[in-house]
């Protein structure tokens, strides 16, 4: 059978070769001037819109060689103004033409300039790593809750306008807040307030009071204890800060537990009178050395024979660690401080390094010679995207030689379910809960002691604008703690494990970030008010 096409079938036939062929002949090049062959007639040419004018504040970046900003720190065409982040060490020169401070309202501009690592009329990379740690610089002042770094272009190509937006926190704080009922005293309590930019000019000043009143325990008395401090963190737009503080502290120090047959004498009086004076030096935005010297006189009325009694009734003889009458502490120490957590209030990344190192000499004009060497290391890794968090912390110290009782490890140094000292006062003569089930008479102070931690952590919330509440996590942690005077170590009657003087603890609470400072509600921390 014969198909024949008619004259409408033979146009449908060249329409659909014609469609096909299509492709191939958009591939061949146009002559100038002229459309493809079978390409469409072009659509009517649409009006150029009108550039838009940038606002005075926000100006389109430009750079040095085609009016764009795209290999400076990162920046794209479509987000001109997207904030500083680390690439590398390299892209182009740029010149900082000028440096914009924004968002400051208490805190005097001079103070932030003085902190930044970078200057009008610096020539530098685009991601040098000095842009990167301005921020780190200005957040370590410890007047602002968040800084942002901004990149905008200058006035000539080539020249950038760096903006530093900070966001203040509140200046008066609370700091610490004590209050309980004990065994040693039924009611104690006192607070440490201060201004940590005082008049916006970067000074920090403070002062804590407390007051406890005298418990059953015999030979005790009443106790109080005050500080006053002042520090600044940078001297005249250097690299210098420097620090001064005083402490006052009239105090009844326990030194047994009155069982049957103790003696009815378990406590001694003393009072400390010193002084401290700091430097530091900031060797990166990261990383601070100090020096600081202390001067301290103690008066203590010591008993002739302290002893204590063990659980069976054993007595013991006490090395309280003082020289009765007068003494004096003499020191001098130094400290490192590397810190790269983001948020040092709430951390969720980043880690913390110091250590700090304390020698006290006869041949400074004291009365002990020792010295101490306390480290303390936290690391946080993110989980889920950064909203919770598994953190480490470890700390550890070691006292060598005849170091006075106060600056020895005490108990609730380590064991963070004891009622830690405040402004040197012994508030508690409470046990710590035998978990493991190793040595029953742990030893109140040491000269060997650490903890190291386990702890996850939730985010709740964080707040943004003028909040008063900055931001608030959840925290669960367990870890292992441990005590020890070198001489018990090596004379034991029981096994290895038996007579190690170490043990557990948890925590569990809420951390809350806010305008008058950090609180914690933990059950740790209720335990120290009741125990």
């Amino acid at each position: 059978m014969r198909y024949v096409l008619s004259v409408p079938g033979r146009l449908t036939l060249l329409l659909v070769v014609i469609a096909i062929a299509r492709p191939a002949l958009a591939a061949e090049p146009a002559q100038p001037g002229q459309p493809p062959q079978g390409a469409p007639p072009p659509p009517a040419a649409e009006p150029t819109p009108t550039p838009i004018a940038p606002a005075p504040d926000r100006p389109v970046p430009q750079g040095p060689d085609d009016g764009s900003p795209d290999d400076i720190a990162g920046m794209s065409h479509s987000d001109p103004d997207a904030t500083l982040h680390e690439d590398n060490e390299f892209g182009p020169l740029i010149q900082i033409e000028r440096i914009d401070i924004t968002g400051n309202t208490a805190t005097k501009t001079t103070v932030i300039e003085r902190a930044l690592p970078i200057s009008a009329g610096d020539v530098l990379h685009s991601s040098d790593r000095r842009l990167r740690e301005t921020r780190f610089k200005v957040l370590a002042l410890g007047f602002f809750r968040d800084v942002d770094l901004a990149i905008h272009k200058g006035s000539q190509r080539g020249q950038v306008v760096i903006e530093v937006h900070v966001t203040e926190r509140g200046t008066r704080v609370l700091n610490k807040l004590w209050f309980g009922t004990t065994d040693l005293s039924p009611g104690w309590g006192g607070a440490d307030i201060g201004d940590r930019n005082l008049l916006g000019l970067g000074l920090a000043v403070g002062g804590g009071f407390i007051y406890a009143r005298q418990g059953g325990l015999a030979g005790t008395r009443s106790q109080y204890a005050g500080e006053l401090r002042a520090a600044i963190s940078a001297l005249g737009g250097t690299r210098w800060g420097a620090s001064a503080a005083v402490t006052l502290v009239h105090g009844s120090e326990p030194f047994c537990a009155p069982r049957n047959g103790a003696p009815p004498v378990c406590a001694f009086h003393y009072s400390r009178v010193g002084a401290r004076v700091g430097a530091t030096y900031e060797l990166s935005a990261l990383t601070t050395l100090s020096l600081g010297l202390r001067l301290e006189t103690i008066d203590a009325t010591l008993p002739a024979a302290p002893i204590t009694t063990l659980a069976d009734n054993t007595p013991v003889a006490v090395d309280l660690h003082l020289e009765p009458g007068s003494s004096r502490v003499v020191t001098t120490s130094l400290g490192f401080d590397h810190d790269t957590r983001p948020d040092p209030i709430l951390p969720h990344a980043g880690s913390l390094v110091a250590l700090s190192a304390e020698l006290g000499s006869s041949l400074l004009a004291g009365s002990y010679d020792f010295a101490t060497i306390f480290g303390r290391f936290e690391h946080y890794w993110p989980v889920r995207g950064g909203h919770d968090a598994l953190a480490i912390k470890l700390t550890a110290g070691v006292v060598v030689g005849d170091a006075p009782r106060f600056d020895r490890i005490y108990i609730a140094d380590v064991d963070h379910m004891l009622t830690p000292r405040a402004l040197g006062l012994v508030l508690s003569t409470a046990a710590p809960l035998a978990i493991l089930g190793t040595r029953a008479e742990k030893p109140t102070y040491g000269d060997l002691g650490g903890s190291a931690t386990a702890e996850y952590v939730f985010q709740l919330f964080r707040g943004s604008g003028k909040e008063r509440v900055y931001g608030g996590d959840v925290f669960i942690g367990a870890g292992v703690w441990g005590l020890a005077e070198r001489t018990d170590l090596r004379a034991r009657d029981t096994g290895f494990v038996a007579s190690l003087p170490i043990d557990l603890y948890a925590d569990a609470g809420l951390r809350l970030d806010t305008d008058f400072g950090v609180f914690e509600l933990a059950i740790a921390n209720a335990l120290g008010r009741l125990r």
